[in-house]
């Protein structure tokens, strides 16, 4: 079964308190996302209409070999942060998200998830404390789609300090 993942982001995603600023690049920029493709996965991904829209489009069965990834991400050691956002799917399908470091050896600094993304809009919030950081512009967001051929479709995409 084909998924198909569209992430639609907006320059102007929710309103965020004046101390709260959304610590993303701005998401609905090609420049600011980089697709991987390991082992065989293949994938596409591209903005269009204020949406990121990442297809996995040959899957082998492990969830990082196909990946949507912002780096550049400048998170402090020992802090709270919550990250959220809206997604759909083309099919109910597994996604992975996490935030880790980039660069040998990709370790998780503190969130990773597996979650079920259906054909309507969902709600997703998660809060996570920072451990092991890496340096200012070494720390990434990741979702993989390694796990089933997709689309995903996200809006709403902020990470703030708690």
């Amino acid at each position: 079964m084909k998924c198909l993942v569209t992430l639609m982001v907006f320059a102007g995603t929710a309103a965020l308190a004046a101390d709260a600023p959304n610590l993303l690049k701005s998401f609905n920029k090609m420049e600011s996302w980089r697709l991987e493709e390991h082992e065989g996965g293949k994938g596409t991904l591209k903005v269009t209409d204020n949406a990121l829209v990442v297809a996995s489009t040959k899957v082998t069965g492990t969830d990082w070999h196909v990946q949507a990834v912002m780096t550049g991400l400048d998170l402090q050691e020992g802090k709270d942060y919550v990250l959220k956002f809206k997604a759909k799917a083309d099919s109910v399908v597994n996604v992975g998200v996490s935030m880790g470091i980039d660069e040998a050896d990709w370790h998780p600094i503190g969130f990773g998830e597996q979650i079920v993304i259906g054909k309507t809009v969902g709600d997703h919030e998660f809060r996570f404390r920072a451990e092991n950081v890496n340096t200012k512009t070494k720390n990434r967001l990741t979702i993989s789609l390694g796990l089933e051929a997709c689309q995903v479709t996200i809006t709403d995409l902020s990470l703030t300090a708690k």
